[in-house]
């Protein structure tokens, strides 16, 4: 009888075991099938105000979501940090890493290639960022430079002589090659260039310098608040009294325009600024977290809703991507100008 027992117990156990091993490869299966992505964003730093903003609307897309998963790295904006950050996913087996800010995703864009892991690159405006293992998903160069050049509002379009500064990196580099074609192309004198740091605050010796070199218009380059306000404050207390154009995207969040109230310049800015369609998006997001959504957050929500529609292919996620020829978002609509290269347009706009 006590043999009985004993054999009960161990078939039962046995029976518990089975039950168990069978749950767990069924659930690894379906894990199995789900997208994981590696998220590269600046948490910390300068530049946390666009990570944290992307982080943010990617979690809002997540929203009643299955079968994605999204593990965010802080960059802190620095290329070295990007490296790390994407080193540490590729150990928890992400499917395709997502990383923002130009001077990060440039050099991931390489390493991506290199190591022929898949990338999307968000709010990356550098040249060189799409490849066969890289798509971006933002603007080119020419949508921070073209505007300036073209739009009937420009005081560059009456200018003969410009400045031109720019922050010293992959950013800043393509940028002024851009600016160089468009004073060619338009017939501008491009008097004075110079560059300076990445998070520099004091643009006293630069300024001094375009207020000296006889420009008609100042246009320049950042990437962070600390480099726009810098800027514009200088360029108030040191009375330069020229027009002075963003040939970028920080102005183009509304939060950083109230740092410099009163102070007037043109800056380039994405359609979801105004668009009636993003208002729901903009709504939820300001009901969510106190506060009103910037572009950062369009691309961070748009970013995974995208990847979202290629979960199912996630082994040949980038030819999903580049399939698709055209993306509608909160952010607007972007177009694929070349292989992998998501564009959505800018214009310019009259601040204060």
């Amino acid at each position: 009888m006590e043999n009985k027992k004993k054999w009960a117990i161990i078939l039962a156990v046995i029976i518990v075991l089975v039950i168990v091993v069978i749950w767990s490869e069924s659930t690894n299966k379906k894990s199995d099938k789900d997208l994981t992505v590696g998220a590269i964003v600046s948490l910390t730093g300068p530049a946390a105000v666009w990570g944290e903003s992307f982080k943010n609307g990617a979690e809002m897309a997540l929203e009643g979501k299955t079968g994605i998963k999204v593990l965010f790295e802080d960059s802190k904006g620095v290329p070295a940090d990007g490296i790390s950050a994407f080193d540490r996913l590729q150990m928890q087996k992400v499917d395709i890493s997502v990383s923002i800010l130009s001077a990060v995703s440039a050099t991931l864009s390489k390493t991506a290639n290199e190591r022929k892991l898949p990338l999307l690159a968000s709010m990356t405006t550098a040249d060189g960022i799409a490849n066969d293992y890289t798509v971006r998903y933002f603007n080119n160069v020419n949508m921070y430079a073209e505007p300036a050049f073209t739009a009937p509002i420009s005081p560059v379009i009456k200018a003969k002589k410009i400045a031109f500064i720019y922050r010293t990196d992959e950013l800043g580099v393509s940028t002024l090659r851009r600016v160089k074609e468009l004073s060619t192309q338009y017939g501008k004198e491009l008097v004075f260039t110079d560059t300076f740091k990445p998070n520099e605050s004091d643009f006293l010796t630069i300024l001094s310098k375009v207020k000296a070199s006889g420009a008609e218009v100042l246009l320049f380059t950042d990437a962070t608040p600390v480099e726009g306000v810098g800027i514009l404050k200088k360029s108030v207390q040191l009375k330069l009294n020229i027009p002075i154009v963003e040939a970028s995207g920080v102005f183009g969040d509304l939060g950083n325009r109230k740092q410099v109230e009163g102070i007037p310049f043109y800056s380039t800015a994405f359609d979801f600024v105004y668009i009636d369609k993003s208002m729901d998006f903009k709504t939820k997001y300001l009901a969510k977290y106190g506060k009103e959504a910037n572009y950062g957050a369009a691309f961070g929500y748009d970013s995974i809703n995208l990847l979202y529609q290629c979960k199912d292919k996630k082994n040949d996620i980038l030819d999903c991507l580049r399939d698709l020829k055209q993306i509608t978002g909160v952010s607007g609509t972007a177009n694929q100008v070349a292989p992998g290269d998501f564009v959505v347009s800018m214009h310019l706009e009259k601040v204060n």
